[in-house]
């Protein structure tokens, strides 16, 4: 099988020859190919320009020949630039000033029109690679866009203040998420028709700060908007995967959503989340980031752990349980990809 098919099939719960495998952030800070193009392109430059981001998302492999997934370089950010938001990176994120009074100015947003960047650049994936890989499209949730907006950027720890607001304004603060919900539903069917992704997946970072009830409440709703949205939207049946953050006591709720595949952190028992559940969804993960900032073998060992936890039936996409952080060693990684592909 190709990595295409190893990807498309676990989604599926049909049969793997080994278990596939990508990385959340894989295409990025750790590795100098990119430093070198991010010395000399700002972020946007590098998630607009279409031929800088499907060169930027090759790089991890062109570098890892057994990874099975390219997902494509983009920004959970991507919407709020075309809503009227200068959204700046370094040191931390900054976003214009928002009230959530400012939804009634708002565009109608259309993906093609006023973001089409992570499409596009799957398109020019799809041109230089030779489709033995999957392409993965990608969004931030409503939650956990709105949190940022919210906060004017990275905010304050675990965003009191952003959250306080949802919590003071219930009825505009439902209305944000809608209308981001519409959104971000837009734009990952734009990233399948448009832009040829074989699957896609939802990052909703922040929903673990929420208990059941306001996730039920504010979170929830619009994540289930944008699968709507995208499902109505998509000319063809693609996978959809959903990761959360520390979102273990949310799980009960997060399998109501319309999905194939649920990505577990590194504290969510896999082995459990298998047993119970491995027969209605795919499960990826969920190795611990910070095991690759040590020695391969200890890497290595934690991989095998996460195998054995997996099991043998069809279904499980090994990950991270987060994205790389730019310390992330090579021969770490290097380590987990022999040992998944025993080569």
């Amino acid at each position: 099988m190709n990595g295409k098919e190893r990807i498309v099939s676990a989604l599926n719960l049909k049969p793997v020859d080994r278990t596939p495998v990508w990385f959340m952030r894989q295409a990025g800070r750790h590795l100098p190919e990119y430093r070198k193009i991010a010395a000399e392109n700002s972020f946007w430059e590098r998630c607009m320009d279409a031929d800088l981001c499907s060169e930027i998302t090759l790089q991890p492999i062109e570098r890892y020949k057994t990874i099975d997934a390219a997902i494509i370089f983009s920004d959970i950010l991507t919407p709020l630039p075309s809503l009227g938001y200068t959204v700046e990176y370094g040191g931390g994120i900054r976003i214009d000033k928002f009230e959530l009074e400012d939804i009634d100015d708002w565009i109608d947003f259309s993906a093609r029109k006023h973001a089409p960047w992570a499409a596009d650049g799957l398109k020019s994936l799809g041109e230089k690679s030779d489709n033995s890989i999957a392409h993965l499209g990608f969004v931030g949730s409503p939650w956990t866009i709105a949190m940022y907006l919210l906060s004017g950027g990275t905010g304050d720890k675990d965003f009191h203040n952003a959250r306080s607001k949802v919590f003071s304004n219930p009825d505009m603060a439902q209305e944000l998420f809608s209308k981001m919900g519409y959104i971000v539903g837009d734009l990952l069917a734009d990233q399948v028709n448009y832009g040829g992704a074989d699957a896609v997946q939802i990052f909703d970072t922040w929903a673990g700060l929420l208990n059941t009830e306001n996730y039920r409440k504010f979170a929830m709703p619009a994540t289930a908007k944008a699968i709507e949205v995208f499902r109505e939207k998509c000319e063809r049946k693609v996978p959809l995967i959903h990761y959360a953050k520390g979102s273990g006591h949310l799980h009960s709720s997060i399998r109501e959503l319309d999905l194939e595949a649920i990505s577990l952190d590194w504290r969510d028992d896999l082995a459990l989340n298998r047993e119970q559940f491995g027969d209605k969804l795919a499960f990826q993960g969920n190795l611990d980031p910070s095991l690759l900032h040590g020695s391969p073998e200890m890497a290595s060992l934690a991989t095998r752990k996460v195998l054995d936890a997996a099991g043998n039936s069809p279904g499980h996409i090994f990950n991270l349980g987060h994205g790389f952080a730019p310390s992330a060693r090579i021969d770490c990684v290097e380590s987990v990809l022999r040992t998944i592909t025993g080569e």
